[in-house]
């Protein structure tokens, strides 16, 4: 009974349904993001700012100070492009990609541009609570966890997307959602960044990552269509 229902179905249903999620993650985002910026607006504290950073920086010590400047520094703008540029370099001579690589370099550098935009309209300073290492410019939205949000989960995209095995594919999807966490509790434990910046910044990549896998999505089924 239901798989005749599916056959009878006129529309692709897994690609449909998982629009569908994406489009509520998106939703939920945006709700995520225009909530706290609302609050940073009115220059308003978050409560939850100080418990968390009183929480990571409870594990302070000089070997953990290395260990999430090593993890800082993946996430930052040099990095990230050295990887964009592997990446891409990578998806041309395995694949011959060139969508694919035209979307990562927009999801990137359009990420990146978006934060700077952001981070200008909401002008929020950053923390003045002893910081390890200095950092420049605003704090609202973290530019290190909206990029690498954008350029891990791009990523995992490729990843899940490839033909590799299913227990691959759940190694590497973990592995960058683990470094993507802690690029971000790297800002906070090192005091460049609230927390509250930090879910900023995720939500807002993720909004714009979701926008290119759709987009690029579109490009495959439309080219799969005509072809």
């Amino acid at each position: 009974m239901i798989k005749r229902l599916i056959k009878k179905v006129s529309f692709p249903l897994i690609p449909t349904l998982l629009l569908l999620a994406g489009f509520g993650l998106a939703t939920a985002c945006l709700l995520i993001f225009a909530e706290l910026s609302e609050e940073v607006l009115e220059k308003e504290a978050f409560g939850f700012d100080p418990v968390i950073i009183d929480a990571v920086r409870s594990y302070s010590s000089p070997a953990m100070d290395r260990v999430m400047l090593v993890f800082t520094e993946i996430g930052s703008k040099l990095a990230l492009g050295i990887l964009v540029a592997a990446g891409m370099l990578w998806l041309w001579l395995k694949h011959k990609n060139i969508w694919g690589m035209l979307f990562f370099l927009i999801a990137v550098g359009g990420g990146g541009l978006l934060n700077l935009i952001l981070k200008n309209a909401f002008q929020r300073k950053r923390p003045d609570t002893d910081p390890i290492v200095e950092a420049l410019g605003f704090s609202f939205p973290s530019g290190h966890a909206m990029g690498s949000l954008v350029y891990y989960g791009f990523l995992g995209y490729l990843v899940v997307r490839s033909k590799r095995k299913t227990g691959i594919k759940f190694f590497w999807g973990f592995l960058f959602g683990i470094v993507i966490i802690l690029i971000g509790i790297s800002r906070i434990y090192l005091g460049v960044h609230y927390p509250s910046d930090v879910v900023a910044g995720y939500a807002a990549g993720l909004v714009w990552l979701l926008l290119c896998v759709a987009a690029l999505e579109a490009v495959y089924f439309y080219k799969q269509r005509n072809s």
